[in-house]
């Protein structure tokens, strides 16, 4: 599916977002885990969140993918606030330590995975070979071997084509070469140059 986005308008943005935790026996102590966070990221930028354990990296991801409230200040991505549903059709995530259905193959993975995004069978049908190319892995292991059978590398490949199959304009990489071996690294840096070629954007916490 093509979409038309405008490069004068930032796909993802941040105002002094903040989450603070309250934990104790009473709720009584409070944890800052992420403070006045703000930043920009326009179309076709690739952009590393780096930092020490206790940053507020992952904090950062729960909140702009919808799963944690922040505690201060606000954010939007594609020109809506973050906890719009309308916007998830057009995010794409691979999470550290993703969850896959055992007993499904990785083509039946994926054929599910875009059976939730309502891609048309025929779109589907082309789209799956193409990913399964572009994150090296062969098509015959994706249709015969299920995903318990699957190596920690060949598990982030599928979820990388996982992450890419609704064709997202801003895709959340949490660690992507996790697990890889060199030349998969590569192929990683790779998909990433091409979604920045096709004015996608991508946010990634590095290995």
């Amino acid at each position: 599916m093509n979409r038309v986005v405008d490069e004068s308008k930032p796909v993802l943005e941040t105002w002094n977002l903040g989450k603070i935790y309250r934990t104790g026996f009473w709720l009584n102590q409070k944890v800052e885990s992420l403070k006045n966070c703000t930043l920009s990221i326009h179309p076709g930028e690739t952009f590393g969140l780096l930092g020490p354990n206790g940053a507020g990296k992952t904090t950062l991801f729960k909140i702009l993918l919808g799963t944690v409230r922040p505690t201060s200040g606000r954010a939007n991505l594609l020109g809506h606030p973050i906890g719009d549903r309308s916007v998830k059709q057009r995010l794409g995530y691979l999470p550290e330590n993703a969850y896959f259905y055992d007993f499904l193959t990785g083509w039946e993975f994926l054929e599910f995975v875009a059976t939730i995004f309502q891609i048309p069978p025929a779109v589907r049908q082309k789209r799956i070979p193409q990913l399964l190319d572009t994150v090296g892995l062969a098509q015959a292991t994706a249709k015969k071997k299920q995903l318990r059978q699957y190596s920690k590398g060949m598990l982030q490949r599928i979820g990388l084509a996982q992450a890419m199959i609704n064709d997202p304009e801003l895709v959340f990489l949490d660690e992507p070469m996790s697990g890889l071996d060199p030349l998969g690294r590569y192929q990683v840096r790779e998909i990433i140059l091409a979604l920045q070629a096709q004015g996608k954007s991508a946010i990634a916490l590095p290995s």
